[in-house]
């Protein structure tokens, strides 16, 4: 019971924040001509950009299984189900509960150590991180022609620094699997004491999460695997443009890609306006794209992106005998912990 106070006042803030985004991104353009402009879009692109998103989804199930071997073997309709309804449950609830949500459905259904497939999350974010960092700054590089001139001294410092970040963090990575415990001791000193014994605990959990990736050959199968997942986002940011009658050359979709996950950055459900409001400037301020047109660009793109994977992971949720209620109460803290 005491839990629930904070997580109404978190609920509350992430619901406002949403909002408030999505009125700023709204009111920057005429309603009239943005909505004008999606009663225009060819249903044909359309439909190959939400085949190209669930096919992102499914591959980052599969890639799962993968990050989950060491601990067991889960089948692909779970890791399929489940990875819907955590994406579902994230866009119908704010800061991200389906992130808990996901791995314990997926716990539940395979009988997998719930620790197990919760650390996985870990190494997830790690790879997906490093895969859009890797695609953003190679698409400054590649697309610098249809950038707006511009923007492109601060894309370049931006890619720079993601070039940087990757290769810090893999270095940080190797050294980490190489000594944990040297790694975490040394870490574990440069925090003040009383933050010492927490860090330690997350230092374990990261090295809980990443065990998939002690093996070099395990380290290139997940590299490729996320790869997959992530060029399929890719094409259906182009293949929503030509819906629109729009043309985004596959390498500009990587930096608009690497924009828009900043959105999603933000804890509001389904990344609503934040999100909305990343891929708005992506388009704007980076490519030289119409407001109006890059309004109509976002929410269609945001629903692609999120309605087609709710509805399935809710459905998976209800056919499984789970429910969303009876999720959400699983990922509560105390439960959570307590698996």
């Amino acid at each position: 019971m005491g839990q629930r106070p904070p997580n109404a006042v978190r609920v509350a803030a992430s619901l406002a924040l949403g909002a408030a985004l999505l009125v700023y991104f709204l009111q920057r353009a005429p309603l009239g001509e943005v909505w004008a402009a999606v009663t225009h879009v060819r249903p044909g692109y359309l439909l190959a950009a939400v085949a190209a998103a669930l096919l992102s989804y499914a591959l980052r199930a599969l890639r799962w299984g993968l990050i989950l071997r060491p601990a067991g073997r889960a089948g692909t309709v779970p890791l399929l189900g489940s990875t819907a309804a955590g994406f579902a449950v994230s866009t119908v609830l704010p800061a991200r509960a389906g992130e808990v949500v996901r791995p314990l459905v997926l716990a539940a259904r395979c009988r997998l150590p719930a620790a197990a497939t919760l650390a996985s999350i870990a190494t997830e974010r790690l790879l997906d991180l490093a895969s859009v960092l890797a695609l953003f700054a190679v698409g400054v590089v590649l697309a610098r022609e249809h950038l707006v001139p511009a923007s492109i001294p601060a894309l370049t410092r931006s890619a720079a620094l993601a070039a940087g970040a990757l290769i810090v963090g893999v270095g940080l990575m190797a050294a980490l699997l190489r000594n944990p415990a040297g790694v975490s001791a040394a870490l574990s000193r440069r925090l003040p004491r009383r933050f010492r014994e927490r860090g330690a605990r997350v230092v374990d959990h990261l090295l809980a999460g990443i065990v998939a990736v002690r093996q070099p050959r395990n380290v290139a199968a997940l590299t490729l695997a996320s790869l997959a997942v992530w060029l399929p986002v890719c094409w259906q940011i182009q293949w929503t443009a030509r819906a629109f009658h729009l043309h985004i050359p596959l390498t500009a979709s990587f930096v608009v890609l690497g924009v828009s996950i900043l959105g999603l950055a933000v804890p509001t459900p389904g990344g609503v306006g934040a999100f909305h409001a990343a891929v708005q400037f992506a388009l704007t301020a980076i490519l030289g794209l119409d407001l109006k047109l890059a309004t109509a660009y976002a929410l269609v793109h945001h629903a692609v992106c999120f309605f087609p994977i709710t509805v399935l992971g809710l459905g998976y949720l209800a056919a499984s005998g789970i429910g969303l209620r009876r999720a959400v109460a699983a990922a509560e803290p105390g439960e959570a912990g307590g698996t």
